[in-house]
């Protein structure tokens, strides 16, 4: 290739990657995602907390829980949420901070699966004055047939 062609090529991809940098540095300023996720004894659980602009962060919790197909179908069927999930305080007292609404639960070839997702003010995420802030997801699973199972994500530490 001569060099006549070989410029423009050169200056077309150098500006393509100028571009590219400015999209990531914009994007990184504003997502500061935190996110664990843990399995234990036939269920993983994922917890995450992304700012999405201002003051305001998105919390989402996600959970996958082995069982039958039939099963997950009779607790999605009886009265009330099959499940709930709330984000918690991890202190000596391990206390409720708020509430996260479910989103969508499913019964598949897998077991049950469930989605949680609320937007918080910074303030709701501030569960230690002292600025070490550590949060973890609490999800509760009703079976009515047989009781409740909980089931908790790892820790996630930040000063929010």
């Amino acid at each position: 290739m001569d060099k006549e062609r070989a410029l423009p090529l050169f200056k077309r991809f150098g500006a393509m990657m100028l571009v590219a940098f400015g999209i990531l540095a914009m994007t990184t300023g504003v997502a500061q995602a935190k996110q664990t996720c843990g399995s234990g004894s036939l269920h993983v659980i994922c917890f995450s907390i992304d700012k999405v602009g201002g003051d305001a962060y998105a919390v989402h919790v996600g959970i996958d829980i082995s069982m039958s197909q039939g099963d997950a179908q009779l607790i999605i069927d009886q009265p009330g949420d099959p499940v709930d999930a709330w984000a918690m305080g991890d202190d000596w007292f391990d206390n409720a901070e708020f509430r996260i609404p479910l989103t969508w639960v499913a019964a598949g070839p897998d077991g049950l699966s469930a989605e949680f997702d609320i937007t918080v003010p910074g303030v709701a995420l501030d569960e230690d004055p002292d600025g070490g802030d550590e949060l973890y997801a609490r999800v509760r699973l009703f079976d009515q047939r047989t009781s409740t199972r909980t089931f908790t994500s790892g820790v996630l530490r930040s000063p929010f």
